[in-house]
């Protein structure tokens, strides 16, 4: 290890919900990890004494080396020799295209395109020279190989300005990407990923995550952006007739599966829906229950005012409203025929424990304490907790909320409850929407579900609304799609966030974007990717209150 070490001066920070991230401006690595590892980095500085530096951290961080962290951080180039040229360094090391970039090009100049989270779209104009450089990052040369066929300044200068984090459209790596392409999953993950959070000052507060009791009462304000933006729910992509569902929304394909299997009653359905976003489902359920000579009774129980206010601006006098949480809202027994509940459990409180909370062993096998787990929650007893990770989210408000559908339905009614999650995958805190939200262990709430006599089974969401598996759909990100709809703003193309085909995509297009000049549109299974979202990995638990 050299004697002094200094911090690279081509670093930019980010913070998320309470986590802190390191953005090589130079290479694209990213790293995250926590405030005082920053602070340490920070006071490499200009260069210090790299034995004095590591004894002085020594301690700092409960039983972590923290020669093991400056080794990490060393062959990153996060920290380098005082004297070291950075930019030389670069000539051995292969450009590759970055995963979400958003170009067009017109002739032989290309336009690209970025909207990292909530910073302003940028456009970065490439002259027909640079656009020749870009052609030629293929993911196979080093930049040495390069140098001969381009002015040295000019190829040197574009890397740096397309990898900076302003830009993201480029990544550095040691190997050729050949060497991945069989087996992706072995490539180094920094060069799929981006950085699309708020910037951050080492040494200042970390914002912390958002509370879940105050977000959808008081962080929501713009009900429209809350889908359109921040985040994706797959009723909201499929809010429109779709290819897909045999050109039936979301709401059509719901009522069509229930009512084929004899779950909806003829005559007058009551209907509660809880948490309905934007009410599109809502609007297309009550139409079909109509359309089929049926009349509908609609409730919807909402916490967020902003999204209260939407609906009612859409639904008018075809629902009623109770405003305030699910878990402690004054709903009436036994009066629904037809619970619906669309991907909001996740949003529901949990508990983080410890195996030793309910009775098992840090590690090994066991069997949870019932007493322990009567003590955190008596609908828990239900479960098999025995599996239990260390630590574990323990879903107690989506518990709580499948007991209490259980004493809404009328006998014979149904309840579908859908949301990401797995048969028995335990929880797990996703962290890159502006709020922090589980996946649901759906093993734990059929085990609710019967454990209240319910009759309860998990579907995949996709068999349930008899998706067609052969269609391809768009794959993006939040940032990606938000530069993609700049894009067609500017050539006056209103690109509303749906579940886009590319049939779909082109029919939105046609005369005004020729979309073989624009990149990068990437189309996937639409069972595997569709926009920002994975629809196999979402579950419904579909529920019958015994007659």
């Amino acid at each position: 290890m050299p004697a002094r070490l200094r911090r690279s001066r081509h670093l930019s920070w980010f913070a998320h919900m309470g986590a802190v991230y390191l953005f090589h401006d130079l290479y694209g690595y990213l790293m995250e990890m926590s405030p005082d590892i920053a602070s340490m980095i920070e006071a490499f500085d200009d260069g210090v004494d790299t034995e004095e530096t590591i004894k002085y951290y020594d301690g700092k961080f409960g039983d972590a080396d923290p020669r093991r962290f400056v080794d990490v951080l060393s062959s990153h180039a996060v920290l380098v020799e005082p004297n070291e040229d950075e930019i030389e360094a670069l000539w051995a090391f292969v450009p590759i295209k970055a995963k979400w970039n958003v170009w067009q090009r017109r002739e032989d100049r290309l336009t690209l395109w970025t909207a990292w989270g909530e910073n302003p779209v940028q456009q970065l104009f490439l002259d027909p020279e640079e656009t020749a450089i870009w052609d030629a990052f293929t993911g196979e040369k080093r930049l040495i190989e390069m140098r001969h066929h381009y002015d040295n300044d000019k190829l040197i200068g574009l890397v740096r300005k397309l990898v900076h984090s302003d830009v993201q459209a480029l990544k550095l790596s040691m190997m050729p990407w050949s060497m991945y392409a069989k087996r992706p999953s072995l490539a180094p993950a920094y060069l799929s990923s981006t950085m699309p959070y708020p910037r951050w000052q080492p040494n200042t507060p970390v914002p912390p995550a958002v509370a879940l009791d105050t977000y959808h009462t008081q962080t929501i304000s713009n009900a429209d952006d809350q889908f359109d933006h921040t985040e994706t729910t797959l009723s909201h992509l499929l809010r429109v007739p779709h290819p897909a569902l045999a050109n039936r929304t979301y709401g059509h394909a719901l009522v069509d599966a229930l009512a084929a299997r004899g779950a909806i009653p003829e005559g007058n359905v009551r209907v509660l829906e809880i948490g309905a976003g934007l009410g599109y489902v809502a609007r297309d359920v009550i139409a079909r229950l109509r359309a089929t000579g049926r009349t509908v009774d609609y409730t919807i129980v909402e916490l967020a005012p902003a999204l209260a206010a939407a609906q009612k601006q859409r639904l008018g006098a075809d629902a009623k409203w109770i405003e305030g949480d699910a878990l402690t809202a004054a709903v009436p027994a036994g009066a629904f025929d037809l619970v619906i509940s669309n991907e909001m459990v996740g949003d529901l409180p949990a508990k983080q424990m410890s195996r030793v909370d309910i009775g098992l062993e840090l590690a090994g096998t066991g069997t949870a304490d019932p007493v322990k787990v009567r003590a955190v929650s008596p609908l828990a007893e239900a479960c098999n907790l025995d599996d239990a990770p260390e630590p574990f989210y323990l879903q107690t408000g989506a518990f709580e909320l499948v007991a209490r559908i259980g004493k809404w339905l009328a006998p014979g009614g149904t309840a579908v409850v859908t949301e990401f999650g797995d048969t028995s995958a335990w929880p797990k805190l996703s962290t890159h929407l502006d709020h922090p939200e589980l996946s649901t262990h759906f093993g734990h709430l059929q085990q609710v579900a019967r454990g209240e006599s319910l009759e309860a089974k998990i579907e995949f969401v996709i068999d349930l609304l008899d998706v067609d598996r052969t269609q391809q759909g768009l794959a993006t990100t939040r940032s990606h799609f938000r530069a993609l709809r700049a894009l067609a703003a500017h050539v006056d193309v209103d690109l509303p966030k749906i579940g886009y085909t590319r049939e779909l995509l082109e029919h939105t297009v046609a005369g005004k974007l020729d979309l073989n000049n624009v990149g990068d549109l990437r189309f996937d299974r639409i069972e595997d990717r569709l926009m920002g979202l994975v629809p196999h990995e979402f579950k419904a638990l579909v529920a019958k209150k015994p007659s």
